[in-house]
């Protein structure tokens, strides 16, 4: 398996890890079981980081995905940072089409930048009067 699905309590952030060989079936995988597990979170903050992650999905893959996480129930709310290595994105064309179909996703290269994003769209919840969970 070449990811990890975690959540940091203090944080409120739910982190997706990708390392080593990473294809279409483990991709969809960690979607889901983010689905299952935090899909109930109200915000949902996600951090995708894909830097030690070698993506063999064939662009109609990446497509597609990218497709099936906007419409996917329990993360389709979410808002997603996307952490990846300076010279090379290997989420481009996923976080591309999540986008046009309608999901918050933002690419980021340091974590910090990418924390950050993610607690600003919650304090911003807080002050509009979302109820937070």
């Amino acid at each position: 398996m070449g990811f990890q699905v975690r959540f940091n309590a203090t944080t409120r952030v739910v982190s997706a890890i990708f390392f080593d060989r990473v294809d279409a079936a483990e991709k969809r995988a960690a979607a889901r079981q983010m689905a299952e597990k935090y899909g109930h979170l109200h915000p949902l903050n996600v951090l995708v980081d894909v830097r030690q992650a070698d993506i063999e999905m064939s662009v109609a893959e990446r497509e597609a995905f990218g497709t099936y996480v906007a419409h996917l129930q329990g993360v389709k709310h979410g808002r997603i940072a996307v952490l990846h290595a300076p010279e090379y994105n290997a989420n481009v064309v996923i976080d591309g089409v999540a986008r046009a179909e309608g999901l918050n996703v933002l690419e980021f290269v340091t974590e910090q930048a990418a924390l950050q994003w993610l607690a600003e769209g919650e304090k911003s919840r807080s002050i509009t009067g979302e109820v937070l969970r």
